[in-house]
């Protein structure tokens, strides 16, 4: 069970992963040593899984984002491993999670523009060999991105 300055201290880190032992115990009142102890065994606990930079995908190129929901031609171990080979291994597969309804997984693709992001499905996606079909939503605007989780403190 967390106390009131465990959860703090994450609340604080989810916004700036690159805070100093300084700032954060400013930030959750207390003293930097006991604060500093607290952040290491949250990172020892798992609390903590790590630490990354929030980049500028427009910079970047990237202008094309989806949800792409997927269908598996079967469910055997096979299938399933080779799909998340495939999650795992491509850069371009921002999520995935494993969804009731109609379709087993709900992608979220990051491309430079739509032209490359129907290129990415057809020509790695549907050419797995395990995809029966896919349903893509082109993303307009994103009006949130977060990623941080919500803490109750």
């Amino acid at each position: 069970m967390l106390d009131t300055f465990e959860r703090l201290i994450l609340k604080v880190l989810q916004r700036n992963g690159r805070a100093s032992t300084h700032e954060l115990s400013e930030a959750v009142g207390l003293s930097p040593s006991p604060c500093w102890r607290r952040m290491k065994r949250l990172e020892e606990d798992g609390y903590i899984v790590r630490y990354a930079a929030i980049l500028d995908s427009k910079k970047l190129g990237l202008h094309a984002f989806a949800h792409v929901q997927v269908s598996l031609v079967d469910h055997s171990e096979a299938t399933i491993s080779a799909f998340e080979a495939f999650i795992e291994r491509d850069q371009h597969v921002l999520e995935c999670a494993s969804i009731t309804g109609d379709f087993d997984f709900i992608l979220k693709i990051a491309a430079k523009d739509p032209e490359a992001l129907e290129q990415f499905i057809m020509q790695q996606i549907l050419r797995l060999g395990v995809v029966r079909t896919t349903t893509t939503n082109f993303i307009l605007r994103q009006m949130k991105v977060s990623g941080g989780l919500p803490i109750d403190v």
